[in-house]
């Protein structure tokens, strides 16, 4: 089996829980239910009880148990062992996966950086700050790249690792719009990289407190600021409903973004076939579309 990793914020595991019974995500990410449980008591994230599914599946209104201090929300790592294709067949779907590098390192410095890299660097450095601290660029170009200025270094040498990874298995990369693309065969598919937002607190001191007075006035307010902590995203509409398995790749506890890439990758993989799929299948609705309109013209003729 492939040891693979998969970054969630507590109130996502728990809606994991509650969404199908723990043996059947067992199978389907490669980890124990008895594993599982031992998390969600770590985390105080609860679980449905013993007949849950089987009264909702009977159509009865089973309440749903709610989730304990919501703000408590750390990112939790789980390491799946997903099963590895049992025939060729399936792998030919995706000639891709063998040109996966083994490993992927991300340096310590930005060395003979990707044109791209070059191009979103000087758009970044001259950009100007918004309201929670992220650099926001002042003209069009560049990757989409989300983050403060102290995190632009790291940022921009993960996304050059990641780039000359996708070229060497294959894939082509260009912007558009200020999105990312990555094509994949014969799909393209947005990605981003971002920092996450944390909220802090405001002293009353620091609130503005001319004009008027506001009835409801708090002595304290929230504010969103860089956490420091990043993010890399499959960003793509078409198949945000379709994907199963995470979208998202980010830094744990356990675990920074810099040693997820070989995974980003074969999620993209997975999302463009999901997408390639998609196209088929509106493809030959289409065409079952026009052919019916066409059977109904020739029978008035």
């Amino acid at each position: 089996m492939n040891e693979q990793s998969i970054s969630l914020h507590r109130h996502e595991l728990y809606t994991l829980v509650w969404s199908e019974p723990i043996t059947r995500l067992a199978r389907k990410y490669g980890f124990s239910d008895v594993w599982l449980a031992k998390i969600c008591r770590k985390y105080n994230i609860p679980r449905p009880g013993r007949g849950y599914w089987a009264r909702k599946k009977a159509g009865e209104r089973v309440p749903i148990i709610r989730l304990p201090k919501p703000a408590d929300n750390p990112v939790i790592e789980i390491i799946t062992h997903p099963e590895k294709p049992k025939s060729s067949g399936e792998r030919k779907g995706n000639p891709f996966v063998d040109r996966i590098p083994r490993k992927i390192v991300v340096p310590a410095e930005l060395t003979h950086p990707h044109a791209l890299i070059k191009e979103t660097a000087q758009i970044l450095a001259s950009s100007r700050e918004n309201d929670s601290g992220i650099l926001t660029p002042s003209k069009g170009g560049g990757l989409d790249v989300r983050v403060s200025k102290e995190c632009l270094d790291r940022a921009l040498r993960i996304m050059d690792t990641l780039i000359k990874a996708l070229t060497e298995v294959g894939f082509t990369i260009s912007v558009s719009g200020g999105a990312t693309l990555v094509r994949v065969g014969d799909v393209s598919l947005k990605i981003s990289l971002q920092e996450e937002l944390k909220r802090k607190r405001l002293r009353a001191a620091e609130h503005d407190l001319d004009g008027y007075y506001r009835f409801g006035y708090n002595l304290y307010a929230d504010r969103a600021v860089p956490s420091g902590s990043l993010f890399l995203m499959i960003d793509d509409q078409e198949v945000r409903y379709h994907m199963a398995s995470r979208r998202t790749w980010r830094d744990s506890e356990t675990r920074r973004l810099e040693d997820c890439l070989r995974s980003f990758i074969y999620g993209l993989i997975k999302a463009a076939s999901i997408k390639c799929n998609l196209n088929q299948k509106e493809t030959e609705s289409n065409q079952a579309t026009q052919n019916s309109s066409e059977d109904e013209a020739s029978e008035h003729v």
